[in-house]
């Protein structure tokens, strides 16, 4: 891998020390120039867990990916650089059910510091300040952001976001330690299962800094400064223009439903 050049893609001139501050800068760069996007899903184009698919697709094609792929790719990024970093396991919180999702269903990282600090680029709309364990909380424009330790769940941590006074969950992870091909049977699942919602809408989506941008097949969502503004997507050529014109992606085909 090219650090050099995925540098160059996160708008990153210097290499720093591996230190809190640099982190905080790579994660936030992330966000705001890598979008969390599943095109390839929609397409029927398989997604393949090996670090040199994501860093062809995120560097060289300039494009995103979801969770597996960004978190998968800035995982080896940190690790060049210094840090000491592990993949996790997420389950997403499914409030419709009241209950978290399998495990593997998301992919996380920790970061070895003074303390162990939470490191997420490949969540779409989330925090962008890594959170420390075992109970950090932080604030950024998308909202404030909480860390629950582990209760009579033994190693078990819940991320939580204040929506309208109250603390809710988004999703729980463990420390212990992972690899990438731990994630293969949910990541198949995501991209493949009718029931999965990767493959029942399209989705591009990109922190920018007062706010988010959020395009699907049927709007283009804009939100700066807890205000937003939605607008329509009156026809797949809309769409692909609008993401050209926000995302400088160009696909080859309409998304599709991908059925097993």
């Amino acid at each position: 891998m090219d650090v050099k050049q995925y540098l160059e893609r996160i708008n990153i001139k210097t290499i720093q020390p591996a230190n809190d501050s640099f982190l905080a800068q790579l994660h936030l760069n992330h966000l705001m120039a890598v979008p969390f996007e599943n095109l390839d899903i929609r397409q029927g184009i398989r997604i393949v867990l090996a670090e040199k698919k994501f860093y062809e697709k995120i560097v060289h094609r300039r494009r995103g990916g979801f969770c597996y792929e960004l978190n998968g790719l800035f995982r080896r990024l940190l690790a060049e650089l210094g840090f000491s970093v592990s993949i996790a396991s997420g389950r997403v919180y499914i409030a419709s059910d009241d209950r978290f999702s399998p495990e593997f269903d998301h992919m996380v990282l920790l970061v070895q510091m003074d303390k162990t600090i939470l490191v997420d680029v490949g969540f779409g709309d989330c925090f962008r300040k890594p959170i420390a364990l075992p109970d950090g909380s932080t604030e950024d424009v998308s909202g404030r952001y909480r860390i629950t330790p582990p209760g009579a769940h033994k190693d078990v941590y819940i991320l939580e976001r204040q929506e309208k006074g109250a603390w809710c969950p988004v999703y729980s992870f463990t420390s212990a330690p992972r690899q990438l091909l731990d994630f293969t049977e949910i990541c198949d699942f995501n991209q493949s299962s009718p029931d999965s919602h990767f493959t029942q809408q399209t989705i591009c989506s990109i922190a920018t800094e007062n706010g988010r941008v959020t395009l699907t097949e049927n709007s283009l969502a804009i939100t700066e400064d807890d205000k937003e503004r939605n607008v329509p997507v009156e026809s797949p050529e809309m769409f692909q223009q609008l993401l050209v014109k926000i995302f400088n992606i160009s696909i080859d085909s309409q998304p599709i439903h991908r059925r097993k």
